[in-house]
């Protein structure tokens, strides 16, 4: 059924709905844009109002001019598994512009020097004991301690435990400090110890309640038709497949804020608000809701797609539904900083072997990840000058965050100085503090997720979607919004009786 038809239902010819979309990154512009989309696909009159409390828009996509060039200092690739991606961007008219990286080698920096990760380390699953032997990232007793892994008995799996909990009784605490932990890390801006299994790995979590031994459950897994693999048996993996496998990251030449402008473009005509802040929630008399904003009369709505961080979440939804604000109130956020430097194409003795770099912990490092940006994306190699994006140790953000711009990239160039080999003074440095950027998957996010959206049942019209619920990625942000608008749409064809009827439940009124 198409959006036209979801729309229509029973409201009289000609009536418009009324929608708010709260929040102004990539999941409420997504979900926007989804709701318009649906609207016009039937000809019916849809009216939307996007609440951003920014001054922008984009949220944690943000693309900066640095020195007539446009590079990424959010988000800064996609991850593509699924088809919201390249859905949106071809309704979007960008499709035929992404682009794959040229190189994806990664290494790690440990005990004083570069060690290249061997190849299936990055899916979870080595290819082998000796390229990882040969690579010293870990040593032989850690090697020894992650092969008991085959003969120690099961591991107890009562409910949802961390990362390093999972791993590190499978394969020891070296092994999940010097591999694991700094890939999560630079996604998460987390340690593993501090993320759930189930939410984040799911497929390892489910291969270690099923199989006494991890490493032959993830094997079991990977086969065709293996349980708890990403794969079916109609869908073998990626590897057995003819051709090569398709990229699994893209980015767009000129940075991938130009998705938001063609999405702020799409809602021309469209009510969009900036540096406006949503107020509470609350059920109106004739069984809509009654949205309260600064500055501004409050909104009288069909429907509500909450697409922020989760405490401006809860805010929203405490009056109406104060079991689900009381769950994402519980949910934690991390910081990061990143540091944009561009270098004379000299300021290295020879190319790098890698794009990417992870530091673990154990270094206690300032630097936690590099991306060599010229080396990975071609249109930023063009000129022949030297791009970096260095992020800063999860350990050192809280002191990062207060140290000024010239002392903080001072102390990164000089250890990439020592990593690398670095010379010479940069062209430019820029620095980007993200301040609770990243919702922490704390073991048991799964299931308080679940619960909101068991909550919000009793709320028809209302959707939440985000970073915070069911993926961290733009790709994820992106399909949340899409499903969430597909939900509040779905909701305007139910029988007007259900919606005049306010609910007591779940604290609605």
């Amino acid at each position: 059924m198409g959006g036209g038809d979801l729309v229509s239902g029973e409201q009289p010819a000609g009536q418009e709905r009324h929608v708010a979309v709260i929040g102004g990154g990539i999941t409420g512009l997504s979900a926007a844009h989804a709701l318009l989309g649906g609207d016009r696909a039937g000809g019916r009159r849809l009216r939307v109002t996007v609440i951003e409390a920014d001054r922008r828009l984009g949220g944690k996509v943000r693309t900066e001019e640095i020195a007539g060039e446009s590079v990424d200092v959010g988000a800064e690739s996609l991850m593509v598994r699924g088809p919201a991606v390249r859905a949106l961007c071809q309704e979007l008219e960008l499709d035929g512009e992404l682009v794959a990286p040229t190189r994806t080698t990664t290494c790690l920096w440990t005990r004083g020097r570069t060690r290249e990760l061997p190849a299936g380390v990055l899916g979870g699953m080595p290819q082998g004991v000796w390229p990882l032997l040969r690579s010293g990232i870990v040593s032989p007793a850690g090697l020894g301690r992650a092969a008991l892994d085959l003969v120690l008995p099961a591991s107890v799996s009562d409910g949802d435990r961390s990362v390093a909990e999972v791993m590190g009784a499978r394969f020891g605490r070296e092994a999940v400090e010097q591999l694991v932990d700094p890939l999560l890390g630079t996604i998460y801006a987390t340690g593993c110890d501090s993320l759930s299994a189930r939410a984040i790995l799911p497929h390892v979590d489910l291969a270690a309640r099923e199989h006494r031994s991890l490493l032959r459950g993830l094997r079991a897994a990977g086969k065709p038709g293996g349980a708890g693999g990403p794969q079916t048996a109609s869908k073998p993996p990626a590897a057995a497949a003819k051709g090569p496998a398709p990229p699994s990251f893209l980015t767009l030449p000129g940075g991938l804020e130009r998705i938001v402008a063609r999405l702020r473009h799409s809602l021309a005509g469209e009510d969009l608000r900036c540096g406006v802040h949503a107020g509470p929630l609350l059920r109106s008399v004739d069984g809509r809701y009654r949205l309260h904003v600064s500055h501004a009369e409050p909104l009288q709505l069909d429907g509500v797609v909450i697409a922020t961080p989760a405490p401006q979440a809860a805010a929203v939804l405490g009056a109406i539904c104060p079991h689900a604000a009381r769950r994402l109130r519980a949910i934690g956020y991390s910081s990061t900083v990143v540091v944009t430097l561009r270098f004379r194409g000299d300021a290295l003795a020879r190319p790098p072997a890698f794009v990417g770099l992870l530091v673990p912990r154990s270094e206690r490092r300032l630097l936690g990840a590099l991306t060599v940006l010229s080396a990975k994306w071609e249109h930023l190699a063009a000129n022949g000058e030297l791009w970096l994006r260095a992020s800063v140790s999860r350990d050192a953000v809280a002191s990062a965050l207060q140290l000024e711009d010239g002392e903080l990239v001072r102390r990164i160039i000089a250890e990439l100085r020592e990593a690398i080999g670095l010379k010479g003074a940069p062209l430019d440095a820029h620095v980007t503090r993200w301040r609770a950027c990243l919702p922490v998957y704390a073991p048991g996010h799964q299931e308080r997720i679940d619960a909101v959206e068991q909550a919000l049942c009793d709320l028809p019209g209302v959707a939440v979607a985000g970073a915070a619920y069911r993926g961290v990625g733009v790709p994820q942000c992106i399909e949340q919004g899409r499903q969430a608008a597909k939900r509040v749409l779905h909701s305007l064809v139910t029988p007007s009786s259900h919606l005049m009827q306010p609910t007591t439940k779940g604290g609605t009124r």
